[in-house]
């Protein structure tokens, strides 16, 4: 068992440290304090914006008929057809999702790279 005492975190300000080698930095095992708001990177875009539409009932609803039109006892009409307005509305949700997460990329890059004053 570890004791409380044992679980302190000891953060130490980086001024005296500045010239130091990565490896000698005290405070090298931990986080910075950058903001980061946006939701996606490039790599993670399409899987994470696909899940969180089919979260959204109406879009499971349209996603479940396009599907159940390919089944041939059960189409109303061709498939294709029925495929067309959940494709736009799901791309056109992607695009303007992808918009605002570049925007707050960008809100991020500026506050963090606002100067401060330090106190010492």
């Amino acid at each position: 068992w570890k004791r409380k005492e044992d679980k302190k975190r000891l953060v130490v300000s980086n001024l005296p440290f500045e010239g130091w080698p990565h490896k000698e930095n005290p405070n090298r095992l931990h986080r910075g304090n950058q903001i980061k708001t946006s939701k996606y990177t490039v790599l993670s875009f399409i899987p994470k914006n696909i899940f969180e539409q089919l979260h959204r009932f109406a879009n499971l609803y349209f996603v479940g008929i396009v599907i159940l039109n390919f089944v041939p006892v059960v189409n109303a009409f061709q498939p294709e057809v029925n495929m067309i307005p959940i494709c736009i509305i799901l791309a056109v949700t992607a695009i303007k999702d992808a918009w605002e997460d570049l925007r707050r990329y960008k809100s991020d890059k500026v506050v963090n790279n606002r100067e401060c004053l330090i106190y010492s």
